[in-house]
């Protein structure tokens, strides 16, 4: 009956040792998963900070284009008043007629 004792007290430390086992198992997928979550966490904010940052600079290239037509208009219309009043009548009439024949 001793050696019934003793087996089970040996199978009641394995299931211990078991179940330290499976903490154990269940803390290092929660640090890994913790981690793995954590670096996807910073490539997106990464990513994202890289697309604001184009999105930024393709904006101010454009906004500088912008500036630069609208100072060459500027300057051929100051260098050339009649054609330049001759032209945008021209286009208010083409623009009318379309309009008109609607």
């Amino acid at each position: 009956m001793s050696g019934k004792t003793t087996d089970g007290l040996d199978l009641s430390e394995q299931v211990k040792a078991i179940q330290a086992e499976l903490l154990g198992l269940t803390e290092t997928i929660r640090s890994f998963t913790s981690q793995k979550a954590e670096a996807g966490a910073d490539a997106f904010r990464d990513a994202a900070h890289a697309a604001s940052e184009t999105v930024r600079s393709s904006a101010e290239d454009a906004r500088r284009r912008g500036e630069h037509l609208a100072e060459d208009i500027e300057g051929r219309i100051t260098a050339n008043p009649v054609p330049s009043v001759l032209i945008a009548a021209g286009i208010g009439l083409v623009i009318g007629a379309l309009i008109g024949r609607r």
